[in-house]
């Protein structure tokens, strides 16, 4: 147990000294905030807005979220970098629109926050981001009188990215406001993936267990030194396929991928990267035609060949991820289907060599085609 744990322990027990107790509480860095966020639900989205039909943004009650986290010393190298940033968890409960005829969605997730604009000793600019699961997506069907999935599953993936102006009141407490964009779906491993957007503002209130200094503005980050990656790794993960809507059949199929790269650390916070996937696609083609006979592509079908170029924006050992491809090459393809694909979520430094993901595999910018994990070896050459 860290010092600062026990010491507390020990207050609550009435061990120590007030003294001891007092001078625990005012060195440590955690925090807790809440916050509401009203929003809009962007379409397309599951929700019919009007009697004709037509699918428009939907306006929400506030969203309220409680958070707990920690502020960075500056004791790491990272630390300086971000500007001493913060990290931690949270719980959210999430209004939807008709609340009686639809369960009350509940979110646990962890975000980093990072200063990245220093205004003045209390004024910063900063930008969060955060994943996590969201769960509870039900709503009553009125023909059935049953809940339903509202996404297409009842739990989901949640990503969310927000700009907000920080104000420090008080050495302890600081108040935010800003705009805040979270996205739903369960990334396509069950179908429908019936995903939504909400966007809005956010206001915040935090409250620092220990005295936060101004910022300061004056700190040298460490030195750097560009270099060159070599990368290569496999990653694979499960995707679901609707092969007919009425009866509903689903089909759950295997994706993997191995993939090749070269990218250049060209400063401090990022690298980019330009590589090639071979892919495999189990889903490719999966239909049941109208004698009720499951389909689906011959395996030398299966297979494709991706250019793509990414960003890698690091922060410590993980790293946020972001790649755009064109399908150059496919076995069997749809008729007007597009060869655009992205991928995007996260990585992680496992050592010098090792590393891991966890990311979305996406056609074209906004329909997740499948959720994977992967691994892979890096080589690193300085100059």
């Amino acid at each position: 147990m860290l010092p600062w744990r026990r010491t507390l322990v020990a207050c609550l027990l009435l061990w120590s000294p007030r003294a001891t107790c007092a001078q625990s509480l005012e060195s440590n860095l955690w925090f807790v905030r809440s916050g509401i966020t009203p929003g809009f639900i962007l379409p397309t989205n599951p929700f019919v807005t009007r009697a004709d039909g037509a699918n428009n943004p939907i306006h929400v009650a506030p969203n309220l979220t409680i958070e707990v986290g920690r502020r960075t010393d500056g004791t790491n190298t990272w630390h300086k970098l971000y500007g001493t940033p913060s990290y931690g968890f949270g719980m959210s409960l999430v209004p939807l629109p008709n609340g009686g005829e639809h369960g009350r969605p509940i979110e646990a997730y962890t975000f980093f926050s990072w200063p990245f604009a220093h205004l003045s000793d209390h004024l910063q600019v900063t930008t969060e981001f955060g994943t996590g699961l969201s769960w509870r997506w039900k709503h009553m069907n009125a023909r059935t009188d049953a809940y339903e999935d509202v996404l297409g599953s009842n739990l989901n993936a949640r990503v969310d990215w927000g700009f907000y102006v920080r104000y420090l009141s008080t050495p302890r407490i600081a108040v935010l406001t800003g705009v805040d964009y979270t996205h739903r779906s369960n990334g396509g491993m069950v179908q429908p993936d019936l995903g939504i957007n909400v966007i809005g503002p956010k206001v915040a209130v935090q409250y620092n267990l220990a005295a936060e200094a101004p910022a300061r503005r004056d700190i040298d980050p460490p030195p750097f030194q560009p270099a060159w990656e070599f990368l290569v790794g496999g990653l694979g993960g499960v995707k679901n396929v609707v092969q007919r809507k009425d009866p509903i059949a689903r089909a759950n199929f295997g994706v993997f991928d191995v993939t090749a790269a070269v990218q250049r650390h060209f400063y401090q916070f990022g690298k980019i990267a330009g590589g090639t996937d071979v892919t495999y696609d189990g889903a490719t083609g999966a239909r049941i035609d109208g004698a009720d006979r499951a389909w689906r592509a011959r395996a030398g079908q299966r297979w494709g060949i991706g250019l793509y170029g990414g960003y890698e924006h690091v922060i410590g050992r993980f790293s946020a991820l972001l790649q755009v491809g064109d399908g150059v090459a496919h076995g069997f393809t749809k008729p007007a289907s597009s060869r655009l694909y992205a991928r995007y979520g996260w990585r992680y430094q496992v050592n010098k060599r090792v590393w891991s993901t966890l990311s979305i595999r996406s056609r074209g910018f906004r329909r997740a085609n499948a959720v994977e994990f992967g691994a892979g070896y890096r080589l690193r050459v300085d100059r």
